[in-house]
């Protein structure tokens, strides 16, 4: 059985012969555990599973250390990049022209590289899609605020995003690809961040219109959103996400959404990183991941995870325990 065979058979909520996952750690955590290992040898354990192409947001790197994107946001990287200027300094996008994206020639370098993985479950997708474009736009309080005081701006805004979008999902749906995967950042540590109200006026039906496009092509929709995305699962659900990421414990209590929701979603990721692999035993590691493994793979729908990267801050044991745990 391939790996993209055992992916698809998880989404049609069957269990395969393993549990399919994914695994993604840091560069200094490799060194550390290449000295462990004494050979860096132990990657070839990893089995790829999932082949991603993503559009190029263009970073133009400034002299002061920062990156301007193709929309004329201004970042500087760190644990988590953010934004230093934003090109909507009043709440209009008059004078403003979104980018145009995906041009043929890279459109076509990505058909190239997924046409070489036919084996594994190959997806592609667009980072900072919708609401997190918004607020990079914006700058994260004015859209908070604009959805109070500015509600015909914000109308205009997710409307020109969703007009962007459409375009690029229908030329993604061209590449050898089965499922197309959608960057956004719904949750806080605790519920929603603009709110359930908001997220369902203003998100849900356009996102709904984005999903749907990708399931006329054919093509499983992922989302990522970190966070606490349980008190919009089931709207999640209806408008169509097949595939949910990165599905983190410390937010949401992922064996309730398991047997509420598991019927009809397939969550990827569920080791959290938050907590667990910096603070954790290694014995609690291996066995949350036998847990995981036997409670939320059971029937299927289930891609096992880290929710980020193994990061720096996880002891090298730790690390080392969950590599086990997850590769076997």
């Amino acid at each position: 059985m391939t790996p993209r065979e055992r992916i698809l058979m998880a989404l049609r909520h069957e269990e395969p012969d393993w549990v399919p996952y994914t695994i993604s750690i840091d560069e200094e955590v490799q060194g550390r555990l290449d000295a462990h290992y004494g050979t860096p040898d132990w990657r070839k354990r990893i089995v790829p599973q999932m082949a991603s192409a993503g559009v190029d947001l263009h970073r133009d790197h400034q002299p002061d250390g920062t990156w301007r994107d193709a929309f004329g946001c201004q970042w500087v990287d760190g644990n988590i990049f953010h934004t230093v200027d934003v090109p909507l300094k009043e709440p209009t996008l008059q004078g403003y022209e979104l980018p145009e994206l995906l041009p043929d020639s890279e459109l076509e370098q990505m058909r190239e590289r997924l046409e070489k993985s036919p084996e594994l479950f190959r997806q592609a997708g667009i980072g900072l899609s919708f609401f997190e474009r918004s607020w990079a736009l914006r700058g994260f309080e004015n859209l908070l605020a604009d959805l109070l005081e500015h509600p015909r701006f914000i109308d205009d805004l997710f409307d020109a995003l969703m007009e962007l979008h459409l375009p690029i999902v229908d030329r993604l749906a061209t590449l050898p690809i089965d499922c197309i995967r959608f960057g956004d950042d719904f949750g806080a540590q605790r519920g929603v961040l603009m709110g359930t109200t908001h997220w369902r006026n203003v998100l849900k039906p356009r996102l709904k219109q984005m999903y749907g496009r990708a399931h006329d092509h054919g093509k499983y929709v992922m989302i990522h959103s970190c966070g606490d995305n349980s008190p919009i699962i089931e709207d999640l659900i209806e408008i169509g996400v097949d595939i949910f990421n990165p599905f983190q414990p410390e937010a949401q209590d992922v064996y309730a959404m398991k047997r509420e929701y598991g019927k009809y979603i397939t969550f990827n990721g569920g080791i959290g990183t938050q907590e667990l692999l910096p603070r954790g035993t290694p014995e609690q590691i291996t066995g949350e991941v036998e847990r995981l493994c036997e409670e939320i793979g059971a029937g299927g729908g289930f891609i096992l995870g880290t929710t980020k990267p193994i990061l720096p801050d996880v002891p090298t044991e730790n690390a080392v325990a969950c590599f086990e745990a997850v590769v076997g």
